[in-house]
Protein backbone atom coordinates (compact mmCIF):
# COMPACT_ATOMS: atom_id res chain seq x y z
CA UNK A 1 0.00 0.00 0.00
CA UNK A 2 1.59 3.48 -0.61
CA UNK A 3 0.28 4.99 2.44
CA UNK A 4 -1.38 3.00 5.12
CA UNK A 5 0.54 0.66 6.97
CA UNK A 6 0.31 -2.80 8.07
CA UNK A 7 3.87 -4.20 9.78
CA UNK A 8 4.06 -7.82 11.35
CA UNK A 9 5.59 -7.10 14.84
CA UNK A 10 5.97 -10.96 15.82
CA UNK A 11 3.84 -13.72 15.34
CA UNK A 12 0.78 -13.10 14.73
CA UNK A 13 0.97 -9.40 15.92
CA UNK A 14 0.60 -6.18 13.37
CA UNK A 15 1.31 -2.66 13.73
CA UNK A 16 -1.49 -1.23 11.96
CA UNK A 17 -1.47 2.59 11.06
CA UNK A 18 -4.00 3.98 8.85
CA UNK A 19 -3.17 7.78 9.59
CA UNK A 20 -1.05 8.57 6.55
CA UNK A 21 -3.46 7.54 4.56
CA UNK A 22 -6.05 9.61 6.30
CA UNK A 23 -4.28 12.58 6.26
CA UNK A 24 -4.23 12.89 2.54
CA UNK A 25 -7.72 11.83 1.83
CA UNK A 26 -8.78 15.40 1.52
CA UNK A 27 -6.55 14.88 -1.63
CA UNK A 28 -7.30 11.53 -2.62
CA UNK A 29 -11.05 12.16 -1.94
CA UNK A 30 -11.77 14.83 -4.94
CA UNK A 31 -9.93 12.66 -7.58
CA UNK A 32 -11.67 9.37 -6.51
CA UNK A 33 -14.72 8.04 -8.59
CA UNK A 34 -18.55 8.82 -6.20
CA UNK A 35 -18.81 5.27 -5.38
CA UNK A 36 -15.03 4.90 -4.27
CA UNK A 37 -14.92 8.41 -2.95
CA UNK A 38 -18.26 7.54 -0.30
CA UNK A 39 -16.46 3.93 1.05
CA UNK A 40 -13.38 5.69 1.44
CA UNK A 41 -14.52 9.01 3.31
CA UNK A 42 -17.24 6.75 5.52
CA UNK A 43 -16.05 7.86 9.22
CA UNK A 44 -15.60 4.57 10.56
CA UNK A 45 -13.66 2.82 7.65
CA UNK A 46 -10.88 3.19 10.07
CA UNK A 47 -12.38 3.17 13.28
CA UNK A 48 -11.08 0.16 14.66
CA UNK A 49 -13.91 0.06 17.44
CA UNK A 50 -16.94 1.13 15.12
CA UNK A 51 -18.78 -1.42 13.44
CA UNK A 52 -17.85 -0.29 10.14
CA UNK A 53 -14.62 -0.32 9.94
CA UNK A 54 -12.69 -2.67 7.18
CA UNK A 55 -10.16 -4.19 9.73
CA UNK A 56 -10.48 -7.51 10.76
CA UNK A 57 -13.26 -8.44 7.88
CA UNK A 58 -12.84 -12.08 6.49
CA UNK A 59 -13.10 -12.16 2.78
CA UNK A 60 -16.17 -15.22 2.08
CA UNK A 61 -14.23 -15.58 -1.12
CA UNK A 62 -11.62 -14.70 -3.59
CA UNK A 63 -12.62 -14.52 -6.87
CA UNK A 64 -9.19 -14.71 -9.58
CA UNK A 65 -10.81 -12.33 -12.11
CA UNK A 66 -13.61 -10.45 -13.02
CA UNK A 67 -16.31 -11.29 -14.76
CA UNK A 68 -16.71 -10.59 -19.02
CA UNK A 69 -18.60 -7.36 -18.51
CA UNK A 70 -15.90 -6.39 -16.18
CA UNK A 71 -17.80 -6.65 -12.91
CA UNK A 72 -16.28 -8.44 -9.12
CA UNK A 73 -17.36 -8.42 -5.89
CA UNK A 74 -15.89 -9.17 -2.73
CA UNK A 75 -18.12 -10.24 0.20
CA UNK A 76 -16.73 -10.06 3.90
CA UNK A 77 -17.93 -11.58 7.02
CA UNK A 78 -16.92 -11.11 10.78
CA UNK A 79 -14.04 -13.69 11.79
CA UNK A 80 -16.22 -16.49 13.30
CA UNK A 81 -19.27 -15.50 11.41
CA UNK A 82 -20.69 -16.84 8.56
CA UNK A 83 -23.62 -13.91 6.96
CA UNK A 84 -22.15 -11.21 5.59
CA UNK A 85 -21.92 -8.06 6.63
CA UNK A 86 -19.97 -6.69 3.41
CA UNK A 87 -20.09 -6.91 0.10
CA UNK A 88 -17.85 -4.53 -2.27
CA UNK A 89 -19.26 -4.58 -5.94
CA UNK A 90 -16.36 -3.05 -8.70
CA UNK A 91 -17.25 -2.24 -12.24
CA UNK A 92 -15.17 -1.65 -15.36
CA UNK A 93 -12.47 -3.77 -13.82
CA UNK A 94 -9.36 -3.93 -15.51
CA UNK A 95 -7.29 -5.78 -13.13
CA UNK A 96 -7.47 -7.81 -10.09
CA UNK A 97 -4.58 -9.57 -8.57
CA UNK A 98 -4.11 -11.50 -5.68
CA UNK A 99 -0.83 -12.43 -4.40
CA UNK A 100 -0.19 -14.61 -1.03
CA UNK A 101 2.84 -13.67 1.24
CA UNK A 102 4.71 -17.02 0.34
CA UNK A 103 3.72 -17.65 -3.26
CA UNK A 104 0.98 -19.92 -2.91
CA UNK A 105 -2.44 -19.65 -2.91
CA UNK A 106 -4.59 -17.13 -0.27
CA UNK A 107 -6.08 -19.16 2.32
CA UNK A 108 -9.29 -18.27 3.29
CA UNK A 109 -9.51 -18.54 6.83
CA UNK A 110 -10.51 -16.26 10.35
CA UNK A 111 -6.78 -15.61 10.60
CA UNK A 112 -5.99 -14.64 7.20
CA UNK A 113 -8.64 -11.39 7.65
CA UNK A 114 -8.07 -7.71 6.02
CA UNK A 115 -5.32 -5.92 7.92
CA UNK A 116 -6.14 -2.50 6.39
CA UNK A 117 -6.43 -1.02 3.03
CA UNK A 118 -6.64 1.80 0.92
CA UNK A 119 -8.63 3.31 -2.23
CA UNK A 120 -6.32 5.06 -5.05
CA UNK A 121 -7.55 7.26 -7.97
CA UNK A 122 -6.25 5.35 -10.65
CA UNK A 123 -5.95 6.02 -14.42
CA UNK A 124 -9.13 3.26 -15.14
CA UNK A 125 -10.77 5.34 -12.06
CA UNK A 126 -9.36 3.62 -8.90
CA UNK A 127 -7.66 1.22 -7.45
CA UNK A 128 -9.01 -0.73 -4.62
CA UNK A 129 -5.84 -2.81 -1.76
CA UNK A 130 -6.98 -4.95 0.92
CA UNK A 131 -3.51 -5.81 3.06
CA UNK A 132 -4.75 -9.60 4.47
CA UNK A 133 -2.95 -10.84 6.92
CA UNK A 134 -0.93 -13.28 4.77
CA UNK A 135 -1.94 -11.76 1.16
CA UNK A 136 -3.27 -8.98 -1.24
CA UNK A 137 -5.86 -8.17 -3.13
CA UNK A 138 -5.63 -5.37 -5.72
CA UNK A 139 -8.36 -4.09 -7.94
CA UNK A 140 -8.17 -1.55 -10.53
CA UNK A 141 -12.07 -0.79 -11.59
CA UNK A 142 -13.84 2.47 -13.16
CA UNK A 143 -15.74 2.77 -9.69
CA UNK A 144 -16.73 0.23 -6.51
CA UNK A 145 -19.72 0.10 -4.68
CA UNK A 146 -19.98 -0.96 -0.55
CA UNK A 147 -23.10 -2.10 0.76
CA UNK A 148 -23.02 -3.04 4.52
CA UNK A 149 -25.87 -5.44 5.82
CA UNK A 150 -27.85 -3.46 8.31
CA UNK A 151 -25.70 -3.12 11.56
CA UNK A 152 -26.57 -1.29 14.59
CA UNK A 153 -23.94 1.49 15.54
Amino acid sequence: MKYAVVEQQGQGTYWHDPSPYIAKLSEILPKLPPGARTFASHPEHYDFSAPRCVKDLRPQELPSAADDLGHYELRFAWSGGESDVLTIRYRGVSSVQITSDDGGPVELSDYNSVRLDEVLPHEAGCSHELRLTTGTVRVECADLTASWASISS
